[in-house]
């Protein structure tokens, strides 16, 4: 005669010798057996069964209040053109320091899932005001090739990226060849470089390029550019990047093409300083709106690159294990 069976037990547990609860076993058991017949798609989310379009619309309400006039400022972090290795270690972007913590994204948001934590920050990444910077540096023993770090076109927020700020680090060994001839050589790289950085951005309204000169005799002296110089490297920029750059610029809100009535292409021209061991500087803005952008930046300090003074500090990576986007 078989033995009676207790009937609260899962079948799984029948027969069991382990020397624990039966009854605690049973549920365990039965709990399994329940999650092992169920339909993954029963398992998801309510929410991310939605449409895309009502699922931005509700978490758009869990987001700071952000208006066209309040946008949150964001800047890369990413932009050395030495930051080669183990970029991913490090947080893509940062804060500016004016923008208060009732405005950031309350890192909660991101901890929910994978998914929520990316659709989460591209629907922050749209209502904000968001800043690439990045170097671009061609080397003295190679004047026609720029270089820059091949992490900036990884970064996860390029198509909502705004503003743009190129550093350029310029050498150039003086020969007795054409120097206009090796400038518009150099500028056509320039723009290239420029070019691949650019491609996968959406939203642009202003770019701006911060150029030092380095440019030396074949002694090693350096050769300082004079104002007549400088309207001459204008004038190939005129002639070989502005219409390339125009045709970038968006509006926040629209992928309509420029040019904006007020769109344009400004150029800030400065000689060799005493006391800095480089030949020159310029400052180009490129901008929907061409007088606001050189408003802002007319007592700027253009000194970013290495020993020299910045009036405003680069955002620089910081490693908080847990903390990366």
């Amino acid at each position: 005669m078989a033995p009676p069976t207790n009937k609260t037990l899962s079948v799984l547990s029948i027969g069991s010798q382990e020397d624990f609860s039966l009854a605690r076993q049973s549920i365990l058991m039965r709990e399994l057996e329940l999650l092992l017949d169920l339909n993954p798609r029963s398992l998801n989310s309510s929410l991310l069964s939605l449409p895309r379009e009502l699922r931005d619309h509700i978490l758009g309400y869990a987001l700071p209040d952000i208006d066209e006039d309040t946008r949150p400022e964001l800047h890369t972090c990413m932009w050395s053109a030495d930051m080669t290795h183990e970029p991913w270690r490090h947080d893509t972007f940062g804060y500016a320091p004016s923008v208060p913590k009732t405005r950031r994204l309350h890192p909660n948001l991101l901890l929910i899932n994978h998914q929520l934590h990316d659709e989460f920050l591209q629907n922050y990444f749209q209502r904000s005001k968001i800043t690439l910077h990045a170097e671009l540096r061609n080397k003295p023993t190679n004047n026609y090739h720029f270089d820059y770090s091949p992490h900036v076109l990884e970064l996860s927020m390029l198509r909502f990226v705004t503003h743009v700020r190129f550093y350029v680090e310029w050498n150039y060994i003086i020969t007795n060849s054409d120097r206009i001839k090796d400038q518009v050589h150099m500028t056509n790289d320039l723009v290239q470089a420029i070019d691949w950085l650019l491609a996968p951005l959406q939203a642009v309204e202003e770019i701006e390029l911060s150029v030092l000169f380095f440019w030396r005799f074949r002694s090693g002296k350096f050769y300082d550019l004079s104002m007549q110089d400088l309207f001459n490297l204008e004038d190939v920029f005129k002639r070989h990047g502005e219409k390339r750059w125009l045709r970038i610029l968006r509006t926040n809100k629209s992928t309509v093409v420029s040019p904006n009535p007020s769109a344009g292409v400004g150029y800030k021209l400065s000689p060799e300083m005493r006391g800095k061991e480089q030949s020159g500087e310029m400052q180009i803005y490129v901008s929907q709106n061409l007088e606001d952008a050189m408003r802002s930046r007319r007592q700027s300090n253009v000194d970013f690159y290495g020993n020299y003074g910045i009036s405003d500090p680069l955002p620089q990576p910081s490693y908080k294990l847990g903390a990366m986007i």
